[in-house]
C-alpha cells in the first residue's frame, strides 16, 4: 500500500510524515525549501502477527508495510492556469490513496486557518489536474480519428463521461464506473483516488470542523495533533505509553491512519507461518486463494494445488496448528476460496 500525503504549505504534511515513519526530517520549511518529496515506510501494527511470532519464534518476523510519500505542493510558475507541477504529479499519481492534511491552527507565515476552504480548494486542484489530462487526451483521439485511427470506443466513451463530471467540478472517485474502469487505469486520475482528510490540530485545542459533514462530501476524516504525535514517535515504548496516558490518547496517529487506510482501500491481512518466517500479507478484500498465493510467490499461483486454512481466532483458541488440525479447524480450500481477514494459510503447490 502506498499513500500520498498532500496539503497546502504550512499544513503539517512533513510533521505527519515524521509521526508515521519515525523519521526526524526538518519541518516548517516554506517556498523553495519545501520542494521535493520525502519517502518512508511504516510497519503495520498487528497483534495477531506478534502472537504468531511468540508461538513460532521464527528467524524472521515480517510485518506488512505502508509506504508514505510526503509531497510538497508545487505548481508550475510559467503555466497560465498555474497547473500542478510535473514533480507533484509524477510522485503522487502512482499512490493508492491520498491523505489530505488540513491546517487547523494559526501559522506565522500563512495566517489563520480555514479548514473547509483548504479542503475545497485542494479538491478543485485535483479536479483541474484531471480535467486538463482528459481534455488533452480527447483532443488527441479526435485528431487520430480524423486520420483514420478508430481507437477504443469504450475508452472514448468513458473519457467523455469523465470530462462531463469534471466540468461540473465533481471528483471522479464518486463515479464507480470511471474510478474502477480498466480502460482508464493508466491515467491514474488524482480525483479518482480515495481521499482521507487529516485535520491537524493544536496540542491544546480541537477544531470546530464538522467531521461528519466532511465525510459525507469528501471521504473518511480523522483528527490528530501533529506536533505531539511527531514527538511521541521519537520516544521509546514505555515513554510513549506514559505520555499517551497523560494526554488521554487511546491510540497513536500511525495506528489510526493505517486502520482507516485499510478500511478505505478494502484491504485485509492473511498470514503464513513457519520456523524460518512468520509473515503478514496484504490483499484486497474478496481476493481468492489462487491470487493470494501469487502475492506470496508467482510459483505458488502457477502450481497451485490447494490451500490449508485456519482462522486466526481458531488457531489462538486451540493453541497450536496440530491441535487445530485434530479439532477439524484446518480446512482444505480450492483456488476459488475467498480469503478472510486473519486467515493463516499454507499453500500447497507443485511446479
Amino acid at each position: 500500500m502506498k499513500l500520498g500525503i498532500i496539503g497546502f504549505p504550512g499544513s503539517g504534511k512533513t510533521t505527519l510524515f515524521n509521526a508515521l515513519t519515525g523519521q526526524n526530517l526538518p519541518v516548517g520549511m516554506v517556498g523553495e525549501q519545501a520542494r521535493g518529496a520525502n519517502i518512508g515506510v511504516a510497519f503495520v501494527p498487528d497483534e495477531r502477527l506478534e502472537f504468531l511470532g511468540k508461538k513460532y519464534r521464527p528467524r524472521k518476523l515480517t510485518y506488512a508495510t505502508v509506504q508514505f510519500v510526503d509531497q510538497a505542493f508545487v505548481k508550475e510558475e510559467g503555466s497560465k492556469k498555474r497547473e500542478l507541477g510535473e514533480e507533484f504529479l509524477n510522485n503522487i499519481r502512482p499512490v493508492d490513496a491520498l491523505m489530505h492534511v488540513v491546517r487547523c491552527f494559526e501559522h506565522p507565515v500563512y495566517g489563520n486557518a480555514d479548514p473547509m476552504d483548504d479542503i475545497e480548494a485542494l479538491e478543485s486542484e485535483l479536479i483541474l489536474a484531471d480535467y486538463l489530462v482528459v481534455e488533452k487526451r480527447i483532443e488527441r483521439l479526435k485528431h487520430e480519428r480524423q486520420k483514420g485511427k478508430v481507437g477504443n470506443p469504450r475508452e472514448i466513451e468513458l473519457l467523455e463521461k469523465a470530462l462531463s463530471i469534471l466540468e461540473n467540478e465533481r471528483p471522479l472517485r464518486f463515479s464507480e464506473d470511471i474510478a474502477s474502469a480498466p480502460e482508464l487505469r493508466g491515467y491514474s486520475f488524482l480525483s479518482a483516488k480515495p481521499v482521507i482528510i487529516v485535520l491537524n490540530e493544536e496540542e491544546d485545542k480541537s477544531s470546530a470542523v464538522d467531521t461528519n459533514e466532511i465525510e459525507k462530501s469528501y471521504g473518511p476524516c480523522l483528527s490528530m495533533k501533529g506536533k505531539l504525535e511527531m514527538e511521541l514517535s521519537q520516544l521509546s515504548g514505555d515513554e510513549v505509553k506514559d505520555f499517551m496516558e497523560d494526554f488521554g490518547l487511546n491510540s497513536l496517529a500511525k495506528e489510526r491512519v493505517i486502520r482507516v487506510s485499510y478500511d478505505t482501500l478494502r484491504l485485509i491481512s492473511f498470514f503464513t507461518i513457519g520456523k524460518d518466517e512468520v509473515r503478514a500479507w496484504t490483499i484486497k478484500n474478496g481476493t481468492i486463494a489462487l491470487k493470494a498465493a501469487g502475492v506470496v510467490h508467482s510459483d505458488m499461483e502457477k502450481g497451485f494445488i490447494r490451500a490449508e486454512v485456519v482462522a486466526f481466532d481458531d488457531f489462538k483458541e486451540c493453541g497450536s496448528y496440530q491441535i487445530a488440525q485434530k479439532k477439524g479447524k484446518v480446512r482444505l480450500e480450492g483456488k476459488n476460496y475467498v480469503v478472510k481477514d486473519g486467515d493463516i494459510i499454507n499453500f500447497r503447490f507443485n511446479i
